[in-house]
């Protein structure tokens, strides 16, 4: 009754009225491409080689810091036979879940998301990443620029979780050996897993 004379004396005075019982919807970090263009800043800040990182390099290592129960196996399977898997461990402290998202799309190569080239395109036209190689010959490498640099070192506080994760490959990451591990290991120990609950 109340709500209705409201709307009423809002009529009178020629006032428009406009509500919208609708659920609000709501934009995820991971849907934002300054949030995701960021976290590829942080992938090159932190294992940024003399000789770049492969676009798919960066696929998998983002594919890492945005599902993060895949880290620990991993860790797992990358420092495996090596005698400071222990110490790696030991320095990798993870805030999450121990349950695995079922709702993650299973990929059946390179955990490709196709807005990174729009995220490349993104940091290129700001002058903070430079790409050397050619796309012709499929090696096409991607570097912080000084400008990057610089960014980097402002930005990195903001991302604690994925520092922590990154700081246990030192300045570098094996390309091959990542790939191989979520391109083959990931998806032949967890998918199986889905197909079956799903069953």
């Amino acid at each position: 009754m109340r709500l209705e004379k409201f709307i009423n004396k809002l009529v009178q005075k020629d006032l428009i009225t406009n509500i919208n019982l609708e659920r609000p919807s709501y934009v995820q970090p991971e849907d934002r491409i300054l949030y995701r263009a960021h976290r590829i800043l942080i992938i090159l800040g932190m294992l940024n080689t003399k000789n770049g990182l492969s676009k798919d390099v960066i696929a998998c290592v983002d594919f890492l810091l945005r599902n993060s129960n895949y880290q620990k196996k991993f860790i797992f399977e990358y420092f495996q036979g090596q005698k400071n898997i222990v110490t790696k461990i030991a320095k990798y402290s993870a805030n999450i879940q121990e349950e695995i998202d079922f709702n993650i799309v299973q990929y059946r190569s390179v955990p490709w998301d196709l807005r990174f080239n729009d995220m490349f395109l993104f940091l290129y036209v700001r002058s903070l990443i430079k790409i050397t190689g050619s796309s012709k010959e499929r090696n096409l490498r991607l570097h912080l620029s000084k400008s990057g640099i610089e960014h980097f070192e402002k930005i990195k506080e903001i991302f604690p979780s994925e520092i922590n994760f990154l700081e246990l490959f030192g300045s570098k990451v094996q390309e091959k050996k990542t790939i191989e591990i979520i391109t083959e290991i990931i998806p032949k120990s967890y998918w199986r897993q889905n197909e079956k609950l799903n069953n």
